[in-house]
């Protein structure tokens, strides 16, 4: 029965403590990335802004009304007391206003920007989930390489101090076997805390403590983009979403020139408007109103007109000859950041592209002196056990192995990042380039 227990509460202890992976951590990050809310709460602005430009070239219905007591008094002496009710219905509609139809398109070319900016920004989200989870598998990686580095001067040391106790090791060895052990139990140390470290930036990103995280398997897929790298260039540029914010960027800033130049325009507008006032005004001027007067004192009237409005800046004492020369410098200022971007992500598509070669081939590399370095460990293993090898020559054949290994774990990391790097710098990286990562995860 006692073992029964035990065997349910494994099962469940199991279920509970979990690693996660690239996928549940992006999932999460979704949700609570600061940085990443903070460009969704700048898409959802920017569609406001765009409704509001458009509004103003809608028609507009204003409702107003007043109520108001009033007190007639002759020869300081109250006369009579009454309310007095009036309404004002007010219609609105822009005819002829290009300053704001250019506003309105500035608005939706700055809106088409922040599209392209958030899209980026979930680009941008894929590629610091993965490498801060690279940065912890590295960490880690590192702190096994360490700890086999202290573990062979640690056997090392011991092996000199049992030759200096029966006298055939000077004190000389033993200190430099101690120094050599101390210093590598610092690596370790060190390798530790950066374990720790590198935790904190998948917990900044997600907002908990991330504990357990699954490792990536040793096969892994090693494409390389093909195709003319100058098509790959080409097709970059037109995909990139940083050059597609910069676009529209520009095209907000040209409909703004435009806006400002229809400042000197003539606005047109069509109005309606209609008044009704109530008031209960028994007496004129003293009179009483229910005498037989000559003419008659309504209680209640009403007023409507209709209305085209025609307005034409003359004169503004500079004012939008300036903004007009500001919007021209801006203008300006827009078509240079595109070119600079264009650039720069010309540069970075092209240095990208050589890396991930480059990366391929330090994998294999690696692969292969892995497999050199472990069959010397085994030769190495194999002439100790016969004892034509030393310990020493051992604690050297896994020290080496283990920093291979860790070199190709690192190799690997970069490579992934390096890959989905460039797919971002060609505007191609979406989440299914996430899920195959993930599925290289043990």
């Amino acid at each position: 029965m006692m073992k029964k227990l035990l065997f349910l509460i494994l099962i469940l202890t199991s279920s509970l403590i979990r690693s996660d992976d690239l996928i549940s951590i992006y999932e999460e990050a979704l949700i609570k990335d600061p940085n990443f809310n903070l460009n969704k709460a700048d898409l959802k602005l920017n569609k406001e802004f765009l409704n509001q430009a458009r509004s103003a070239l809608g028609p507009r219905l204003n409702l107003s009304g007043n109520t108001n007591w009033n007190e007639y008094y002759q020869e300081r002496e109250l006369q009579n007391d009454y309310n007095t009710f009036s309404y004002n219905l007010n219609f609105t509609q822009p005819i002829f206003r290009l300053d704001s139809w250019f506003q309105s398109r500035r608005a939706k070319n700055n809106f088409d920007a922040a599209e392209a900016r958030f899209a980026y920004q979930q680009q941008d989200l894929i590629i610091r989930v993965t490498r801060a989870y690279f940065k912890v598998l590295s960490a880690r990686s590192s702190l096994k390489t360490a700890q086999a580095t202290e573990k062979a001067f640690e056997n090392r040391y011991q092996q000199i101090l049992e030759r200096f106790n029966l006298g055939s090791a000077s004190r000389i060895e033993l200190a430099e076997a101690k120094a050599a052990f101390n210093g590598a139990t610092s690596e370790r140390v060190l390798a530790e805390g950066n374990l720790d470290i590198s935790f904190e930036e998948i917990n900044s990103i997600v907002g908990r403590k991330v504990t357990l995280i699954a490792p990536l398997s040793e096969t892994i897929n090693l494409s390389v983009p093909s195709g003319n790298l100058e098509n790959i260039v080409e097709v970059g540029i037109q995909n990139n979403f940083l050059i597609k914010e910069a676009k529209s960027r520009l095209q907000a800033s040209q409909s703004n020139t435009k806006s400002k130049v229809a400042n000197l325009l003539p606005k047109v507008d069509a109005s309606a408007n209609a008044n009704r006032r109530t008031s209960k005004q028994y007496t004129f001027d003293g009179l009483d109103s229910d005498l037989d007067l000559p003419f008659f004192i309504p209680q209640e009237t009403e007023n409507r007109n209709f209305s085209v409005q025609f307005s034409l800046p003359l004169f503004t004492s500079g004012l939008n000859s300036s903004q007009r020369r500001q919007a021209l410098i801006e203008e300006v200022k827009s078509e240079e950041q595109l070119v600079l971007i264009q650039r720069n992500v010309t540069q970075e598509i092209r240095s990208l592209h050589s890396a991930i070669r480059t990366a391929r081939l330090n994998v294999e590399s690696l692969e292969a002196s892995l497999e050199s370095t472990k069959d010397a460990l085994d030769a190495t293993r194999l002439g100790y056990e016969l004892s034509s090898r030393n310990l020493i020559d051992l604690l050297q054949a896994e020290r080496s192995f283990a920093d291979v290994q860790n070199r190709l774990s690192q190799a690997r990391y970069s490579y992934l990042i390096t890959y989905l790097q460039f797919k971002q710098a060609t505007g191609a990286l979406d989440p299914t380039d996430l899920i195959a990562v993930n599925n290289n995860l043990e």
